[in-house]
């Protein structure tokens, strides 16, 4: 009863931590796989797998940070620097980034795209799950930037393959924000036919 006990709680309390509240050090290789390991459970209708996630961190993140200013320029040769700046500094505010990344089987004859995402969505969800579980704190981030086509080739993304959101984490830094928006009340709705 504990264990499920403090799911509920754990679901119930989820909260993001913004990115400029993390801090190093990032999850070990041992705590990191538990983290995805936890993805593994998702509802997923025919067993596709149709998610992916890439690790990102250390040099890598100043890597990503021009990818980001790449992307920026493509969009925007005449953008301002301090707007190039802005693009850079989103790759080093966590010690981590993992991006989340759907893998779609388009067409397929029994598991329709939407159900595809939606597994890959709960997959993501249950990383920042765990993240928190675990002691970290996490948030999932989306923005021009994931959906942008060249991010996604610079990250080596297939064409089945899409970006659905970068996911910071760390630790939390002390005086961070514990809850996020307000909450509405759960209320119970019956449809009686």
């Amino acid at each position: 009863m504990t264990a499920h006990h403090d799911l509920v709680d754990t679901l119930i309390h989820r909260h993001s931590t913004p990115p400029t509240c993390l801090t190093g050090p990032a999850p070990d290789d041992d705590t990191l796989l538990r983290i995805l390991q936890a993805a593994e459970s998702a509802p997923d209708h025919g067993g596709l797998h149709p998610w992916r996630f890439l690790v990102i961190d250390g040099p890598a993140l100043d890597r990503l940070g021009e990818t980001f200013v790449e992307a920026m320029r493509q969009k925007d040769p005449d953008a301002k620097e301090e707007t190039l700046d802005r693009e850079r500094v989103r790759a080093q505010r966590a010690p981590m980034i993992i991006a989340a990344i759907a893998r779609e089987e388009p067409g397929h004859a029994k598991i329709p795209e939407i159900e595809q995402l939606l597994s890959a969505g709960i997959a993501t969800h249950q990383v920042l799950l765990a993240a928190q579980a675990l002691g970290f704190g996490a948030v999932w981030l989306t923005g021009l930037r994931v959906y942008d086509e060249n991010v996604m080739r610079a990250l080596g993304l297939a064409k089945n393959e899409r970006l659905i959101g970068l996911i910071n984490i760390g630790q939390i830094k002390e005086g961070a924000p514990t809850r996020g928006k307000r909450r509405r009340k759960a209320v119970i709705e019956r449809w009686d036919g």
